[in-house]
């Protein structure tokens, strides 16, 4: 478990270090990939289906972001 949180971390990194030095949208998209690919590992790992996240993205949409935040601290 530890080292897929490595991965995780190293990977989003490198996904921010594409948009911070203006890379090419390839490496970026190749870079969100891998964050995409261990992320849902992790959710496996868990037991987390990818239809929760979705649902939960769903949620967040249909409402501003000042609004979800206070949705978590009430939570």
């Amino acid at each position: 478990m530890e080292a897929l949180n490595l991965d995780c971390r190293e990977e989003a990194d490198e996904l921010c270090r594409t948009l911070e030095d203006n890379e090419e949208k390839s490496r970026t998209a190749s870079e969100m990939a891998d964050v995409l690919y261990h992320a849902m590992v992790l959710l496996a790992l868990r037991g987390v289906k990818a239809e929760e996240v979705l649902q939960v993205l769903r949620e967040r949409f249909s409402q501003s972001g000042v609004e979800e935040k206070e949705s978590r601290r009430s939570q």
